[in-house]
């Protein structure tokens, strides 16, 4: 174990560094000139290249990559060209929002998908079988947006049960924090749901024809202890994996969910930075989104084996 751990550590660096070097050179090489934004629309040519020269834009392609490359190493991505705030300060801050939303609407999606799952696996062309494929169809297909913006109109705006925008620190106010991003979670909760509710029914029908499943019911053990003790366990490992990459998509989606519901967070941030061509703030924002998901990777690949006995390193 120690030895596999050490290599999948080793490996973080390769996994993170070949996407930032391609979102260094994509965005150099992509339309539109940061310095002329900062500038404004009045500004003249040698305004805008005063700017670009202070910014250090004026350099070759192969300067800047040096000149970011040893501040990327340091873990330095310097500061927002427009707010001149440090881009770790800025990326902390509104990540820890976006992890807020990103847990409640995983919560959301753990507690009714893979029991949705096991029920219909178990009743399989059943009812209750047919009518939750067919919904998880329509749930894998429904774009968030259009969901988010549904929500907003029944929940919102008919009923007015939970607001439609803003966010509240859950620091200052616990009850109006889960109030607020309510809404949100269940927009981005439900859809994933879908998706842990096929694969959890999937395994659960795979584990119901394993041997050690005939061999505890020959045992003479409740179908129901049965059901809990061996066949959920068993069909718990592969959606591990699943869950992992859920969070991941989950964090992904939050970019489109946070603008409609306007949350603060690392979506917001990052659509923010690339109407401006805030260079530092996008590569912050990638880098911790890559960070991330190479993290829950290793820790899926680490639980297989405390899940599965079987499995070993």
């Amino acid at each position: 174990m120690t030895n596999y751990l050490l290599k999948r550590l080793g490996a973080l660096l390769p996994t993170v560094a070949v996407p930032m070097v391609l979102l260094f050179v994509m965005l150099r090489l992509a339309p539109g000139d940061p310095a002329a934004a900062i500038a404004g629309d009045s500004a003249t040519s040698e305004e805008i290249a005063e700017v670009r020269t202070r910014l250090g834009l004026d350099a070759s392609l192969w300067e800047q990559f040096l000149t970011w490359l040893g501040r990327v190493v340091r873990l330095d991505f310097g500061s927002s060209l427009f707010s001149d705030q440090a881009v770790s300060g800025l990326v902390f801050e509104h990540a820890l929002v976006t992890v807020q939303l990103t847990v409640l609407a995983l919560a959301v999606a753990v507690l009714i998908g893979p029991a949705l799952g096991i029920a219909a696996g178990t009743r399989r062309h059943g009812l209750l079988d047919r009518v939750l494929v067919f919904g998880s169809s329509i749930g894998i297909a429904l774009p968030s947006f259009w969901l988010a913006v549904l929500l907003i109109a029944v929940l919102g705006v008919v009923w007015r049960v939970f607001p439609v925008a803003g966010y509240v620190p859950f620091t200052e106010d616990p009850v109006l924090f889960l109030h607020h991003l309510a809404l949100p979670a269940i927009s981005l909760g439900l859809l994933e749901a879908a998706t842990l509710f096929r694969y959890s029914r999937a395994g659960v029908l795979d584990s119901l024809h394993q041997p050690f499943v005939t061999t505890a019911r020959s045992m003479g053990l409740p179908e129901r202890t049965v059901i809990r003790k061996y066949v959920f366990r068993a069909a718990v490992v592969p959606m591990v994996t699943v869950v992992g990459l859920t969070t991941g998509s989950l964090m992904g989606g939050a970019v489109v969910t946070e603008s409609i519901f306007s949350i603060p967070g690392l979506g917001q941030l990052l659509l923010t930075a690339v109407q401006r061509r805030d260079y530092p703030v996008i590569e912050g924002c990638i880098f911790f989104i890559a960070v991330v998901y190479v993290l829950l990777n290793l820790v899926i690949d680490l639980l297989y084996s405390l899940l599965d006995p079987r499995i070993r390193y």
